[in-house]
């Protein structure tokens, strides 16, 4: 049988963890709720991925070059619920981020903590720059901790005999779902079934409803599967070049250790390396030893595999909340939990979301940032006057505005067989969100699932893109007009263009189609 927890008796009543978790979660919601709205004021639009997101959900697959479908499939239903805004997409995610913290105090509470603890614990999460900005639009990691912490609390009563084994059915619809979300959950998976076969619990894994879980797993994986199949594979290979490029900044060991402190509140670290410590070690955290080593292993692969910093991530609101179940132990007081509380709660709202929400105008931003070393560190090689998570907000409109005024200059009979190509996936699906209340085409590009939505019957005679230099286009085309630059504040660095107006394209897009795949 397994093990029974020494702490359960010091519990609060389930109903009283259930009431703090769900007040936690609507806090952290509305935070983003009220944020977004301020920032859209501000002049904080769509960000670049949220409009790809969009356009993947009106191309519904079971996969796509860069993501699972769970991604599109939310950014559908926003759309459709809630209409196209930047506000009104985000809701899901929004809501997510709620469900997170939420988990974080039962979690908690599943540890045996009692009211002092889930509120430290779910604090700490609320406070933490990383799940701040990840939460704050539409995207995979909004629901990444939220799965994962969800199916890790299943795991967790499953090991000290607070749920049946029939709860590994729930574990694997979770878990499915998750790996539908975002294929880093297969590492999380791994290390999980890693430091459940190094622990005592390796028991649990014994059990017909194991094997069943595991079973309805892979069958919510298998779409994916079974699409990536059919496309040879096109993440691994989109991966892959990324992995042999300099796309991605590659942190020592040290330094991405001290990135995991940084991006969670270097003031609350204490709390989670005190839970991690408790976990190893302490004789009452037994039962959950696997959890520690869980975290060990699937830390060890990121680094070993030089994995952006933020993608320990959602493994961190367990480590919270042992760390403040093993301090109210330790203290045996309430005031220091209720102090530490109060510390990471200031902080919250006079550093951390001000740092990652869309609060503040951007000229005042950089000048608060600045204090903090905020976009000092990286994660990509790409640059802008703000941290890539706000300056990716700015200049769609602009730009889209740019392509209809050029677009709709162009003679009648010239215009109706002109395509408009953007090189990567922002630009482009912020054409094909906006720029229909213009009147512009559905755009092409080669850009990761672009590739495969093809040239729409495009020849290349006319073509409108945004690129560097007028010299780039003179080996393909035989005439390249240079129709001026874009440029608008706040824009990543990159994103300074000029337009151009490409004509009678050499050799056909149904021709040299292959050669635009571009998966980076």
């Amino acid at each position: 049988m397994p093990e029974a927890n020494p702490a359960t008796p010091a519990r609060t009543p389930l109903r009283t963890a259930l009431f703090l978790a769900a007040l936690f979660a609507a806090i952290k919601f509305l935070v983003h709720l009220a944020s977004s709205l301020w920032g859209v004021h501000l002049g904080y639009g769509f960000f670049r991925d949220e409009l790809y997101f969009l356009v993947c959900g009106r191309h519904l697959d079971w996969g796509y070059v860069d993501q699972p479908p769970l991604v599109a499939v939310q950014a559908r239903l926003a759309e459709l619920l809630f209409g196209l805004s930047p506000t009104g997409i985000r809701i899901l995610s929004f809501a997510a981020g709620g469900v997170t913290v939420g988990l974080t105090g039962l979690i908690a509470w599943q540890l045996g903590g009692r009211r002092t603890a889930q509120v430290l614990a779910m604090t700490a999460v609320l406070a933490a720059p990383v799940f701040l900005g990840t939460a704050n639009y539409l995207s995979m990691n909004s629901f990444e901790p939220a799965l994962w912490m969800g199916a890790l609390l299943v795991v967790l009563r499953l090991a000290d005999g607070g749920a049946g084994p029939r709860a590994w059915l729930l574990f694997g619809l979770l878990a499915g779902l998750s790996i539908e979300n975002k294929h880093s959950t297969v590492f999380f998976l791994a290390a999980l079934l890693a430091g459940l076969l190094i622990s005592p619990q390796r028991r649990i894994l014994w059990s017909k409803y194991c094997a069943a879980g595991i079973a309805l797993l892979l069958l919510l994986a298998l779409p994916n599967i079974l699409w990536q199949w059919a496309h040879h594979f096109p993440t691994y290979e989109m991966l892959s070049n990324v992995a042999h490029s300099d796309k991605n900044i590659k942190l020592p060991p040290l330094a991405f250790l001290f990135q995991q402190t940084n991006m969670l509140l270097i003031v609350s670290a204490p709390l989670w390396i005190g839970g991690l410590a408790c976990l190893l070690f302490t004789r009452n955290s037994r039962p959950w030893r696997f959890v520690a080593y869980t975290y060990l292993v699937f830390l060890a692969m990121m680094m070993a595999m030089h994995a952006k910093d933020y993608y320990v991530a959602p493994i961190y609101p367990v480590l919270f909340a042992a760390g403040a179940v093993a301090l109210c132990e330790l203290t045996r007081r309430s005031w220091p939990p209720i102090v530490y509380t109060v510390i990471l709660g200031y902080l919250l709202f006079r550093v951390t979301a001000p740092i990652m929400l869309t609060i503040l105008p951007p000229d005042k931003y950089t000048a608060f940032a600045a204090r903090f070393g905020a976009n000092r560190v990286k994660t990509e090689k790409f640059s802008g006057p703000l941290p890539q998570y706000l300056s990716d907000r700015f200049g769609w409109p602009e730009m889209v505005e740019g392509f209809a005024a050029r677009y709709n200059a162009l003679p009648p009979d010239e215009r109706a067989h002109t395509a408009i190509f953007c090189h990567n996936y922002g630009e482009a699906s912020a054409v094909n969100v906006l720029g229909p209340k213009y009147g512009l085409p559905t755009v092409i590009s080669g850009h990761q699932n672009y590739f495969y939505w093809g040239w729409n019957g495009y020849t290349g005679d006319s073509v409108l893109t945004l690129g560097n230099h007028r010299e780039d286009y003179l080996n393909d085309y035989e005439e390249v007009v240079d129709l001026g630059p874009f440029d608008a504040p706040w824009i990543m660095d990159f994103e300074h263009h000029h337009y151009f107006w490409l004509r009678h394209r050499k050799r056909p897009y149904a021709a040299d189609w292959p050669e635009f795949k571009f998966w980076y």
